[in-house]
C-alpha cells in the first residue's frame, strides 16, 4: 500500500489486483473523510480491505473505462458500500443497470472539499475518462510511462493521441499520472517522451502497443 497527498486529497494505492495486475486507487478528502474508488478491478476484497484500513466508506466509483479488468469488482463494491457508479455512457461494455451517474467532459465531481474534473479521452475505448484533481490525474489505460494505452486500430490510436495531447498534455508538467496498471509518471516526463515519437515518421497502420521512444 502506498499513500500520496495532494492538498486536501489523500490517495491510497493498493494492489496489484486480478490477473492484469491492476492498481487499486482509493481517494479520500482529508477534511470530511468522503471517499471514492477509481475503477473496480478483480479481487474486490483487496479494495474493501484498503477502505477498512483507512476507516472510510467510499460512496463513489469513478470508472475510467469498462474493460473487464476495471469492472470485475463493481457488483461486490456496490453491494458492500452502496457506491454509485460514475462513468461515460459511451462505454460499450458497461451494463446499463450498473451506471448511476453519467459523466461528461468538463463536469466537476465533488468529494468533500476536493473537486475532480472529468476529461473525456477516447481512444483506448470510446468512453475512456480521466479524473483530475490538483496535480493528480487518474487516467485508466489511456497513458502510461513510456506511451499510450493499447489501441485496437490505427484510427483508435490517432484518437487516443489526440485526446492525450489536447487534454492531458495541457495539464501542468508536475501533474502526477496515476495509470490503471504499473508505476506513475508525470505529464512533463511523458511530454518529453512523446516529443521524440512526434518527431519521427510512422506507418499509417501503426496501432497496438505503441512506445513513445521505440515505435
Amino acid at each position: 500500500m502506498d499513500r500520496f497527498e495532494d492538498g486536501d486529497l489523500i490517495i491510497v494505492r493498493g494492489g496489484p489486483a486480478g490477473a492484469w495486475q491492476n492498481n487499486i486507487y482509493l481517494l479520500i478528502d482529508r477534511a470530511t473523510g468522503e471517499a471514492a474508488f477509481v475503477d473496480a478491478p478483480d479481487e474486490p476484497e483487496k479494495a474493501v480491505a484498503l477502505a477498512e484500513a483507512a476507516g472510510v466508506r467510499p460512496a463513489k466509483i469513478l470508472l475510467t473505462h469498462s474493460h473487464a479488468d476495471h469492472t470485475a469488482g463493481l457488483a461486490a463494491l456496490k453491494a458492500r458500500f452502496g457506491c454509485r457508479l460514475y462513468a461515460d455512457p459511451a462505454e460499450p461494455w458497461l451494463p446499463e443497470e450498473q451506471l448511476d451517474e453519467p459523466v461528461r467532459h468538463g463536469q466537476e465531481i465533488r468529494l468533500g472539499n476536493v473537486v475532480l474534473r472529468v476529461l473525456s479521452v477516447p481512444g483506448h475505448t470510446p468512453g475512456s475518462t480521466a479524473y483530475v484533481a490538483g496535480r493528480s490525474a487518474f487516467v485508466g489505460d489511456t497513458l502510461f510511462p513510456g506511451g499510450p494505452g493499447r489501441s485496437q486500430s490505427p484510427e483508435a490510436l490517432r484518437q487516443e493521441i489526440a485526446s492525450i495531447v489536447a487534454y492531458l498534455y495541457t495539464l501542468p508538467d508536475d501533474t502526477v499520472v496515476y495509470p490503471g496498471h504499473g508505476p506513475t509518471t508525470t505529464i512533463g516526463e511523458s511530454k518529453a517522451e512523446y516529443a521524440v515519437f512526434a518527431s519521427r515518421p510512422h506507418p499509417p497502420d501503426l496501432c497496438g502497443d505503441v512506445r513513445w521512444l521505440e515505435s
